[in-house]
């Protein structure tokens, strides 16, 4: 059950409570303001007696000849006041108590050591304690991993807003939400006898920059979810208390809940038989309260998935033809916008440059804090969105330094609703074309939201926004007639595969496909580089440096990774290449890759040659490239 009452014992591993006399401190309040007679050592004395109950209950009673008030110091952490005081010793061990007598005429202060042979965990035997370890009995205690299918089983929110009422009020984990950092691999095992905590975590801990910081270990960037995982081997020998009466938990040997917040006490919202609910505060982030839910690890599992019945079937996403310059754009009309640019303390009010002419030009302020969502700019596009009505949005970014941009389409209404698109991974280096097809949300909404975010550029960075266009959608097949050039090509291949030493010799497994494609599987050892993994398509396609041309293909692959595209004619011939990129996106399942107005730098290309380089993709992987298309560009 819940545990919704404090604990006759005050449980910080060493427990007690006191009964003092109601009139003890009579002495102190008289209308005779003249000092008493001095009271020494000899004056006092007590006197400790075992409890009927258990050797481990000890009364301790004031024998002194002076009156005054006594104080005591039991010798286990805890504190008491009054004539006759009862303390628990639930460990065996010796322990000092000091009793102090304050008089009128000043104090004095004696001491005995009270031996206690035997442990009795039974003292122990509160429903916190029960929950937690699975009581005394429980030998090897209990195992408890956090409930990562739970929504706001890892969350923040601010310290300073009541954090046990208003919860994680700025952010809340989706449910396995963090799948493939090493939060989810911490285990905590409390075992009640002897107070033990056995913490197993693969050697990894998962902590954001301000924590890596503020512990003094470099980390790896996570390039799944975000943030660093740490290397850390918990200490031997760990312990914990349990404070029932103030409802906090604290972990010893400087050790911590998974997440790295520089404390170790956490306080308790919960604790049942079956979750353990608490948050805590961060010595790396002062303004931050951060949450954890936990489960008993073997009543962790997996959810049988809810039934989704959409209102009706959504079409599958198609391709679109973006046209910036046509009557379709409905940016072309006029839009507000705000921004928001924050330092590391999320506190708000730094001013960036902004420039709005032909194209949105920002400057990234100085003291940006470096995380995603420190350097908000929104459009309120006042276009409205009728449910399920779809729509395109394509625009270029270019940067000045290089950095990663988030792009995010929604309901200016409901701007926490993700239903239109969110991709908060737009590496942008130099200039990038954004394109997102095809998307709709469920419900209506009167204007549609454009939120981009350069919280992780460099301050001073120029970053510049240019054709952006959000249109109904326009399918690809709507695109004016023009002529797919590759499915008449004669094609030939060639690959050249390596590991680290860069001394080739490996084979990828390739098959090519009918139509336009081809399947690989990237081959055991690659040296994980660009460029280690080349595939090459020969065609006799030739390209004039005076024609504009358009390259789209779908990449379906088996594992995520970046990978490079090429169209030239000779790769030595910077004259003659139409576009370079290394750092496209694969991701576990299909994307498309759209190439516009590229042509040969300046002379014209006899026959065009397609690389693909997979020198950064995990070994094992199987590609599939389909649906080539290089033909001229109409704009």
């Amino acid at each position: 059950m819940t545990i919704k009452m404090k604990s006759i014992f005050k449980v910080s591993l060493l427990l007690s409570v006191s009964v003092a006399l109601l009139f003890s401190c009579a002495p102190l309040d008289k209308d005779d303001y003249k000092l008493g007679e001095p009271v020494s050592e000899s004056d006092l004395s007590f006197v400790s007696s075992p409890s009927a109950v258990t050797p481990n209950i000890i009364v301790l009673k004031n024998t002194s000849s002076a009156a005054g008030v006594a104080l005591w110091d039991l010798g286990n952490g805890s504190t008491a006041k009054g004539d006759e005081v009862t303390v628990a010793y639930p460990f065996k061990g010796e322990y000092t108590v000091a009793m102090s007598l304050y008089t009128t005429g000043g104090s004095a202060t004696i001491s005995k050591v009270i031996n206690i042979e035997n442990d009795d965990y039974g003292l122990l035997d509160t429903p916190g304690f029960n929950a937690l370890t699975g009581g005394a009995d429980a030998t090897e205690g209990k195992t408890w991993v956090f409930a990562r299918y739970t929504r706001g089983h890892f969350g923040v929110g601010d310290i300073n807003a009541a954090p046990e009422v208003n919860g994680p009020a700025w952010w809340q984990c989706d449910p396995n939400g963090k799948e493939g950092c090493s939060l989810y691999d911490n285990e905590y095992t409390f075992i009640q006898r002897g107070t033990k905590l056995i913490w197993k975590n693969q050697g990894y801990i998962y902590t954001n920059e301000n924590g890596m910081n503020h512990l003094g270990i470099p980390g790896t960037p996570n390039p799944l979810v975000g943030d660093f995982d740490v290397p850390y081997t918990p200490a031997d020998n760990l312990t914990f208390s349990l404070d029932e009466e103030n409802m906090t938990l604290t972990l010893g040997g400087n050790a911590f809940l998974g997440f790295y917040t520089g404390v170790s006490v956490y306080h308790i919202i919960r604790l049942t038989e079956h979750e353990l609910y608490v948050w805590c505060g961060s010595e790396a982030e002062p303004g931050n309260a951060w949450y954890f839910i936990f489960v008993p690890k073997d009543e962790l599992k997996e959810p049988d998935p809810e039934p989704v019945i959409p209102p009706d079937p959504k079409p599958e996403p198609e391709a679109a033809w973006f046209r910036p310059n046509a009557e379709t754009n409905l940016l072309r009309t006029t839009f507000d916008y705000e921004q928001w640019f924050s330092g590391a303390d999320w506190g708000g009010g730094l001013e960036p440059g902004i420039s709005i002419k032909n194209n949105i030009t920002i400057v990234v302020p100085e003291g940006i804090g470096g995380s995603e969502w420190m350097g908000q700019f929104k459009i309120r596009t006042h276009i409205p969105a009728a449910a399920r009505e779809r729509f395109d949005f394509s625009c270029n970014i270019a940067a000045t330094n290089p950095g990663t941009a988030t792009v995010k389409m929604t309901a200016d209404d409901d701007p926490q609703d993700d239903e239109f698109f969110y991709n908060g991974n737009v590496a942008v280096d130099g200039s990038t074309l954004f394109e997102s097809a095809d998307h709709m949300l469920n419900k209506d909404t009167e204007s549609i939201l454009l939120v981009f975010d350069f919280g992780r550029f460099p301050a001073g960075t120029v970053i510049t926004l240019s054709d952006l266009c959000l249109q109904k959608h326009i399918p690809l097949s709507d695109k004016p007639e023009v002529v797919n050039l590759w499915p008449a090509a004669a094609v030939t291949t060639s690959q050249w595969f390596s590991g680290p030493d860069w001394a080739g010799g490996l084979t990828a497994d390739v098959k090519m496909l009918e139509g336009n494609g081809f399947e690989l599987t990237v081959p055991d050892g690659i040296g994980g580089s660009e460029w280690m993994g080349q595939f090459a398509i020969h065609t006799d396609i030739p390209l004039l440096a005076s024609h504009e041309y358009e390259l789209i293909c779908t990449v379906t692959a088996t594992n995520a990774s970046q990978f490079t595209m090429k169209l030239t004619n000779d790769p030595e011939d910077d004259s003659k290449v139409c576009f370079y990129d290394n750092a496209l996106n694969m991701k576990e399942g299909a994307v498309t890759i759209r190439k516009v107005a590229v042509k040969p730098a300046s002379a014209d290309a006899e026959a065009a040659m397609l690389i693909f380089d997979f020198g950064r993709t995990p070994a094992g992987t199987k590609i599939v490239v389909t649906d080539i298309v290089l033909q001229e560009y109409i704009q």
